[in-house]
């Protein structure tokens, strides 16, 4: 068994020692050709918040104010993968279509009502991820039309998985340094179409030069 003797020492900070905090929201700057991990939020370094499916959506937006994020993970009460909340499912024209379908009241609307369910999440997987670009994470999430999605990596001792991450178009805009409209899909890919269509021109351009 290992002691632990070290002496601990406490710094006496004064009034004029500069002691600054970390930003931890400030995400680290991308290339479309950058390993795809960098664009994505790590659940081992980050704490995912989660949500019940049977809270109401007033709720899940409160705790997204709280919390200082715009989606929640959505999982039962034994903490098994539901499905994905965005602020944008809660606020947009999903539950205007429920009140007028259900004839129900806006507060009587619950999560799993609005959210993602997991069979249309198509999440990727991590070791595929250590080995792709962002690029290619923009292109697949394009192709499945989504704005969000989630990384799973296999369980040890067992045929399932656990959620290990999460990527986020909005995220990966600000990371490139583009801010990306999350109004709809279409000019959300628009804007990152256009951008991979420079990057493109770019490449063949110096090809050209050096050949």
């Amino acid at each position: 068994m290992t002691t632990y003797a070290y002496t601990l020492n406490a710094l006496d900070p004064g009034s004029d020692l500069p002691i600054t905090v970390l930003n931890n929201t400030e995400a680290e700057s991308l290339d479309l050709d950058d390993c795809a991990i960098n664009a994505m939020t790590d659940l081992r370094k980050v704490k995912a918040i989660t949500v019940n499916s049977d809270h109401s959506i007033e709720f899940a937006l409160e705790l997204m104010k709280c919390s200082g994020v715009r989606l929640l993970v959505v999982v039962d009460r034994n903490n098994r993968l539901l499905g994905l909340v965005t602020a944008r499912d809660i606020v947009g024209e999903k539950p205007m279509s429920i009140i007028a379908r259900e004839r129900i009241k806006h507060e009587e609307i619950l999560v799993g009502q609005v959210m993602t369910p997991r069979s249309e999440l198509r999440p990727f997987i991590f070791n595929d991820i250590e080995h792709a670009s962002v690029r290619r994470v923009i292109m697949a999430l394009r192709e499945a039309g989504h704005q969000h999605t989630i990384v799973v990596e296999p369980r040890e001792g067992d045929s399932g998985y656990f959620v290990r991450g999460i990527f986020s178009i909005t995220q990966i805009g600000r990371q490139l340094g583009m801010e990306i409209s999350t109004d709809g899909h279409v000019q959300s890919f628009a804007e990152f179409e256009q951008l991979i269509a420079e990057d493109v021109s770019t490449v063949s351009q110096y090809q050209s030069l050096t050949s």
